[in-house]
């Protein structure tokens, strides 16, 4: 029989793919640990996301990095808490909270409209992942409300009530069906507001996802209770983990849906760390300040915004792509 002889090189290739796996590097051994400190980072361009700007007490606008154009903000009051929700037509809505809160939609050389006034503080409101809709609950007499209502017009497209303890979390729309999660039990549903049906796809609660990426994460229990996880999966096949965790919950979806940036699960204000992750949990980079450091989005599929705390002083927006991270904007 003739000899087979192999090369030095390949013998050692093989040798070293027959190890026990115990043996080899764990794939997250590499993923950079970052100091996100913002006053010991270099300042970088300003968001590519629309962001708030807030030079002194009783001067707010909205920015929106296409145009770098300013459209001002009226009537917040120096207690008022300002969350941008997103872009709306050629404007934006903010949600603006104190003693009651409100949804008001801004555009440059338009009118300030208030689209909706009165919400309770716990009250849920986003938009959907392509901007169309404003989702949100508010309390009625007979439960918990969830409305769909137009971005641009405030008008509301669908409603359905709930019992108040299923606290209904809307995520999403596709069509004329809502995405969402709620609880006794922790369930994931999705409500076709045409056909009024409501469909149980999973027995966890949805937090965060995405019908576009067909991404979706869930919590197995409320997030402040004890052995509490999340789930990550598809919409498609909420069964499926993809990843799952009981001490980390996801703060954002990159835009493609390949990667997760987490915040603690039960979020604190005191939290301190921020690990990028793929899909399926492998850990690519840990960002963390002792002062504070939460996930604010993301700008692109790589490049990651955190809201972070120097010493003192104001927090500030740090982009990061993997191990390079930069002052962006003051979070405010």
């Amino acid at each position: 029989m003739r000899r087979i002889r192999i090369p030095a090189l390949a013998t050692a290739i093989l040798a070293a793919l027959m190890l026990p796996v115990s043996l080899t590097t764990p794939a997250s051994a590499a993923a950079p640990i970052v100091d996100v400190r913002p006053w010991t980072l270099p300042q970088g361009s300003a968001p590519t996301i629309p962001y708030l700007h807030h030079p002194s007490e009783d001067a707010w606008s909205v920015v929106d990095p296409k145009t770098g154009m300013k459209t001002p903000v009226a009537g917040i009051d120096i207690t008022d808490s300002v969350t941008l929700l997103g872009r709306s037509g050629s404007g934006f809505l903010l949600r603006m909270s104190n003693r009651s809160d409100r949804i008001v939609r801004v555009e440059l050389d338009k009118p300030q409209r208030t689209i909706v006034d009165g919400l309770h503080y716990q009250s849920w409101s986003r938009m959907s992942a392509d901007n169309r809709y404003l989702l949100m609950t508010t309390f009625v007499s007979s439960g918990t409300q969830l409305q769909v209502r137009n971005a641009v017009t405030g008008a509301i497209v669908a409603r359905h009530t709930f019992r108040n303890t299923t606290e209904p979390n809307p995520i999403d729309v596709s069509g004329t069906r809502v995405l969402l999660g709620g609880f006794s039990p922790a369930r994931t549903m999705t409500w076709n507001w045409q056909t009024g049906t409501i469909r149980t796809i999973a027995s966890r609660s949805a937090y965060a996802g995405a019908f576009g990426i067909d991404r979706l994460a869930t919590y197995t229990k409320k997030p402040f209770e004890p052995d509490a996880c999340t789930v990550v999966s598809t919409v498609s096949q909420p069964g499926t983990s993809l990843w799952r965790s009981c001490a980390e919950a996801v703060g954002a979806f990159s835009p493609d849906g390949a990667r997760i940036a987490t915040d603690v699960i039960g979020w604190r204000d005191d939290s301190s760390v921020v690990r990028r992750r793929s899909i399926r949990g492998t850990l690519l980079a840990t960002y963390r300040n002792p002062n504070g450091v939460r996930v604010r989005g993301w700008e692109t599929s790589t490049r990651v915004l955190l809201e972070s705390a120097p010493q003192t002083g104001i927090d500030w927006l740090v982009r990061c792509e993997g191990a390079e991270c930069e002052r962006a904007w003051r979070a405010y």
